[in-house]
């Protein structure tokens, strides 16, 4: 499969879910806050997966960079792959919602991406088009502003970055956020007991990772120096 997308299709039971709510949601509503995302009902698309999305050392290998980063900006949700559905009120045109994000790269642990600004990614997920609820992968979560993750990223043939599929965002608690990058030394973030147990497993899966024969693209956000 080509390397625009990230080999993860939608299948038909994310389309019927959909289809079920459509005809009972007629508000609009597409800009809702992080803490009201988190009250919305979870419809789950499922998918096929190139790797084992339980085992670190496949998704770590698979990814073109893995990294932690600290959710800056929910931006907006954009909607791709229109598909045309029945519903019991007629035909209608749902989206797979893709939720933009900005983030700040706190500590690469797998390429190098810049550390000194804060740079787009979009999170396959989101919010639906209607408000309604949020459509994730199985064993996904969105990230919330002003929280930092464990990132498994994807580059784009446009030098985009793509976050898809469970287990590819993991929330790290613990991170000293006021701390700069200066005090710590450029790309290393300030970490607790628990957090560095998390980022050390993530390490151990680079440094065993398997990784895939596919296609890759490099990221523009890559750090020249």
């Amino acid at each position: 499969m080509g390397k625009k997308k990230v080999r993860l299709l939608a299948s038909l039971l994310f389309i019927i879910s959909l289809s079920l709510i459509v005809s009972a949601c007629s508000n609009s509503k597409k800009d809702v806050d992080s803490e009201d995302k988190k009250n919305l009902k979870v419809i789950q698309m499922d998918g096929t997966f190139a790797v084992d999305v339980d085992d670190p050392n496949e998704t770590v290998g698979d990814a073109d960079y893995v990294f932690i980063g600290r959710v800056d900006e929910d931006v907006d949700t954009l909607y791709k792959d229109p598909v045309t559905i029945e519903t019991s009120d007629g035909a209608k045109e749902v989206s797979t919602p893709y939720t933009n994000y900005k983030v700040t790269v706190l500590q690469n642990l797998k390429g190098d991406l810049v550390t000194d600004t804060s740079i787009p990614i979009q999170k396959a997920g989101g919010i639906n088009e209607d408000g309604s609820s949020v459509v994730l992968y199985e064993d996904d979560t969105l990230p919330e502003e002003g929280k930092s993750y464990v990132f498994l990223a994807y580059a784009q043939d446009d030098g985009s970055l793509l976050v898809s599929g469970p287990n590819s965002n993991e929330y790290v608690e613990g991170i000293k956020q006021d701390v700069t990058s200066e005090k710590m030394g450029k790309g290393k973030a300030s970490l607790n007991e628990e957090a560095t147990e998390v980022v050390s497993a993530y390490e151990t899966a680079y440094e065993n990772e398997i990784s895939t024969d596919r296609d890759r693209s490099e990221s523009e956000f890559v750090d020249e120096q």
